[in-house]
Order: C-alpha cells, then structure tokens, then sequence
C-alpha cells in the first residue's frame, strides 16, 4: 500500500470512528458531551498532525 493510500485508510478509519462516538451523544448526559469532544479533538488534530507531516515528507 502507498503512502497516499494509507493516508486515505487511516482517514477514513478516524472518520468512521469519530462518526460512532458523535452519534453515542444522544444515549450521554450532556454533561458528558465535553469530554468526548475534547478526546475527538485531541485525537483529529493527531491524525491531521499526522498525515500533514506524511504529506511534506521529501521521497
């Protein structure tokens, strides 16, 4: 698998996984709605940390 592939694999599974727990929300207390964003967050711009540094590596 190339690199633009795996980039597009590990996007996706972020993106599948980060639309399971946004749609958990509604079963959560509200209260619990901000730690849950707060990890998405964190765990997104790892992702796009990531893949942005993937993108500007010379090969």
């Amino acid at each position: 698998m190339d690199p633009k592939e795996q980039a597009e694999a590990v996007a996706e599974q972020t993106l599948s996984g980060t639309r399971e727990r946004l749609e958990s929300l509604g079963s959560r207390p509200t209260s619990e709605h901000v730690a849950v964003f707060d990890a998405l967050h964190r765990e997104l711009s790892g992702v796009l940390g990531a893949l942005d540094q993937n993108a500007n590596t010379p090969r």
